[in-house]
């Protein structure tokens, strides 16, 4: 099998290209810079914002399953997923859609299974539902949608230091599930190998505040920084999102944000599913 991973240089594409890459002729997308690679024939140079170049990326690889972890302007991904969909149709192929817990940061009052409908708030999430959609339209048995929590990767560690370092908010009532790259890569992987498609939530079986991430994330790589975390309020929540409309939300009575999925997949769980503590442990080491 043929796999093309769209946007193959970002933090979840280049982990899916490594695990996959072991098994299938998989092939992987860059924009700037090109990946060092024991495959660099395989690595191909991808500028979303040219029209044309999904097609041609398409007609080169000619795969026969399609991964999209794309980023970027939202109407340059809405287009090149209409040209996959379209494609993908033609060819008879499978596709892997990476969405993101935040197509429920309009209900933010508790975890959201895989059968819960899709309520954003933000624009990412109203976007992310929107490429949802569209994947769907290929029918059933023909894709996999991907959601993710907060992805741990090595080398975003110092990216949270200085997130802490620069003075930006930390919420002790803002809840998220964690995950790592590569144990998100190894249940695409199991995904694929064991023939599964709809909806599959990738995320810890708990979820911690955004207070205590940051706080177990800088004792275990030895910082210490003086911090104050902040409560996070609907007036501050709405503001992050841009948004004014407070009576769209739908928010927990404990005064709480959650930001977090569950999963009712039991195999995938069984497998792949791990502690926000251990996800942090793992990438530390």
């Amino acid at each position: 099998m043929k796999i093309l991973i769209l946007g193959a240089s970002g933090t979840v594409g280049r982990a899916l290209f490594n695990v996959l890459s072991n098994k299938y002729e998989t092939y992987g997308t860059f924009n700037k810079n090109k990946p060092d690679s024991a495959n660099e024939k395989h690595w191909l140079k991808y500028d979303i914002a040219d029209k044309g170049s999904t097609d041609n990326i398409l007609g080169t690889v000619k795969p026969d399953m399609i991964i999209s972890s794309l980023t970027g302007n939202f109407e340059n991904q809405l287009h090149a997923h209409e040209r996959v969909v379209e494609y993908l149709k033609q060819h008879s192929g499978f596709c892997i859609f990476v969405s993101t817990a935040n197509i429920f940061d309009g209900t933010p009052d508790g975890c959201h299974s895989e059968v819960d409908s899709p309520y954003p708030f933000s624009d990412y999430g109203k976007f992310k539902v929107e490429c949802e959609d569209m994947i769907k339209s290929l029918g059933k048995n023909k894709y996999l949608i991907a959601r993710l929590p907060k992805i741990l990767a090595k080398h975003e560690i110092a990216k949270t230091t200085q997130h802490i370092k620069s003075g930006q908010p930390i919420y002790s009532n803002l809840y998220m599930n964690l995950n790592t790259d590569e144990n998100v890569a190894n249940a695409v992987l199991y995904c694929i190998e064991s023939g599964k498609s709809g909806i599959a939530h990738l995320t810890s079986h708990d979820y911690m505040s955004v207070d205590e991430y940051f706080r177990l994330l800088l004792k275990q790589n030895n910082e210490s920084i003086d911090y104050k975390s902040e409560t996070l309020t609907v007036d501050k929540y709405c503001s992050i999102f841009n948004r004014k409309d407070v009576s769209a939300l739908r928010v927990s009575d404990d005064n709480n944000f959650y930001l977090t999925l569950k999963s009712i997949n039991t195999d995938i769980s069984m497998k792949f599913v791990l502690s926000c503590h251990d996800a942090i442990m793992q990438t530390c080491l």
